[in-house]
């Protein structure tokens, strides 16, 4: 996740300096406007939605293609989102998985999925 490095305030303008990671760099390639800076934290994040692979109007749908590129074996049955407003677009983001790098995860070994 990026950092912010430093914030410069001027008169109609606010200039803010990144660190970020190779992989977000990769993300924004050559892109250099209609960028948007959000944070994730879970302050951030108010809303909880729920994931499903059938169909059902309360639930965020995920094609399973998706699901299989980014190496998503099983949903999170709620799911931090926040929607927002930047002029007239309306955008949602979601947390579908989070990392559990470095975290130990153990399971029983008669356990049967």
């Amino acid at each position: 996740m990026a950092d912010v490095q430093s914030v410069d305030i001027q008169k109609d303008e606010i200039i803010v300096n990144l660190k970020v990671s190779k992989a977000e760099y990769d993300l924004i390639t050559n892109h250099t406007t209609n960028l948007v800076l959000l944070p994730t934290a879970p302050n951030f994040m108010v809303h909880s939605l729920t994931t499903g692979k059938l169909g059902n109007s309360n639930r965020i749908m995920m094609p399973k293609k998706i699901l299989e590129k980014f190496e998503i074996k099983d949903l999170d049955k709620k799911v931090p989102a926040k929607a927002f407003k930047l002029h007239d677009d309306v955008f949602l983001i979601i947390r579908l998985k989070k990392s559990t790098f470095g975290i130990p995860v153990f399971k029983d070994e008669n356990e049967v999925r």
